[in-house]
């Protein structure tokens, strides 16, 4: 068994409180990595890293718990790598 990073960038809805939904992501079961990422003109995404065991774990129920979040508009995977 082998421990995999899966890398995802949240795009906020328009009026999204940033602070708080970082927040409520780092509260979720898996999430090891949390942070704002500005990508142009005052706009900033949610940049999440989230560690699992690639045999047994299924990074779709963390998604789902991060895309059900208030504030979340999208959620786009940037990399899956296997860690160990």
């Amino acid at each position: 068994m082998g421990m995999a990073m899966a890398v995802y960038r949240i795009y906020p809805e328009e009026n999204a409180d940033l602070a708080q939904l970082v927040d409520e992501i780092s509260k979720i079961d898996k999430v090891k990595s949390v942070q704002r990422e500005p990508i142009a003109f005052g706009l900033e995404v949610i940049k999440v890293g989230i560690l699992f065991d690639d045999k047994k774990d299924k990074p779709e129920e963390t998604e789902e718990k991060i895309r059900s979040l208030a504030g979340v508009r999208e959620m786009e995977s940037l990399d899956v790598t296997l860690i160990s």
